[in-house]
């Protein structure tokens, strides 16, 4: 295999994490063009299930709290592998049901059994994909197909950011919330500002050599970029991180915090006055903080360590992709200076066949 330069390492990654905005432009014209479709698709309908693995499992519970939320549908997220092994516990009675099985290369192995086994019970099936001759493009009912999202980079970010933002376009017009809608349209200008804003706060963290684990944290619909959060970490840093719902972190996981351990908060707004007593307590134990908010007050800014403002503007349930740029530029930077290639993390694949 040829080697890789120092100078091209990363090289795809960091172009997919600049280009996110300009793919969420397009990504929202797609789906917006398929608004008939997915309108006759949900008729009759109880309940989705949002399903995938690795970073589309980490979508799909992004995505499950902000359908139910704006549909007052049932929703739910489950790993692709439940749904294929342990059916009965994601499926019950003769409810009618509508699988979104995810999957950036539509060919992910469980994902890919989920469909095969939702259809052979009579569901109607809706792929969310990045590859449009990919298995899951081609044979579920509908498929939302993100071409201008794909990655050549073995690592997820412009494609997980689309995927987020495909299903809340999805779940504005099944919902007929224009309000909704016109919000997330306002993301594109603003996910280029905070890249440009935030890209060297990334360098900066990733530059404290003491910094040697993480954690994120994060409730409702920042549970599941948390989760994603701790995967970037992971796959291009290789070094421990933890993700959990914010306020469960203090019954045990707390008892790693200290000098050497970073905590993101993904802040929301019904819960901020809580998660600054968060804030606080993490900083009782030694832990440094990287508070990623809307906008934050003077209290915030006097004991996190470091600071995100996105200053959208939007609702909880409009902005949060606009928290994983910075994460993003976190996990990048920490990698080169840890001599790897995040394009090509060590034992991945782009995805996983079994």
């Amino acid at each position: 295999m040829r080697s890789v330069s120092e100078a091209e390492r990363g090289a795809h990654t960091r172009s997919e994490i600049l280009n996110q905005p300009r793919a969420w432009v397009e990504v929202m014209a797609l789906v917006e063009a398929q608004a008939r479709e997915l309108r006759q698709l949900l008729r009759g309908v109880d309940e989705v299930v949002f399903t995938g693995c690795g970073s589309a499992l980490n979508v799909s519970y992004v995505l499950a709290p902000t359908f139910q939320h704006f549909t007052e549908l049932k929703a739910s997220a489950v790993p692709a592998a439940e749904v294929v092994f342990f059916s009965e516990t994601v499926f019950a009675g003769d409810g009618d049901y509508l699988l979104v099985p995810i999957s950036r290369s539509g060919e992910t192995t469980e994902t890919v059994k989920a469909c095969e086994l939702a259809q052979s019970r009579g569901m109607r099936t809706l792929s969310i994909t990045c590859r449009r001759h990919s298995w899951l493009a081609q044979q579920a009912t509908e498929s939302l197909i993100l071409e201008p999202a794909d990655e050549r980079s073995v690592v997820t970010t412009q494609s997980l950011t689309s995927m987020v933002l495909c299903g809340q376009v999805m779940t504005a017009i099944l919902s007929g919330e224009a309000e909704y809608l016109a919000q997330l349209k306002t993301l594109p200008p603003q996910g280029r500002w905070v890249i440009e804003r935030y890209g060297d706060l990334g360098r900066e963290i990733a530059q404290r050599e003491e910094i040697t684990r993480f954690a994120f944290v994060g409730s409702g619909p920042y549970w599941g970029l948390a989760r994603e959060c701790q995967l970037k970490v992971k796959e291009m840093v290789l070094l421990p991180s933890d993700a959990y719902p914010l306020f469960d972190y203090r019954h045990g996981p707390k008892s790693n915090v200290d000098e050497h351990m970073l905590v993101t908060v993904l802040m929301s707004d019904r819960a901020q006055r809580e998660e600054i007593t968060f804030i606080k307590d993490m900083k009782e134990l030694n832990g440094k903080v990287l508070a990623i908010c809307d906008q934050a007050d003077g209290e915030i800014e006097g004991i996190a360590d470091y600071l995100v403002e996105v200053e959208s503007g939007l609702p909880e349930f409009a902005r949060d992709i606009l928290y994983m740029p910075p994460v993003h530029f976190l996990a990048y930077f920490k990698s080169l200076l840890r001599g790897q290639d995040p394009d090509h993390p060590a034992n991945l694949t782009y995805w996983v066949e079994l």
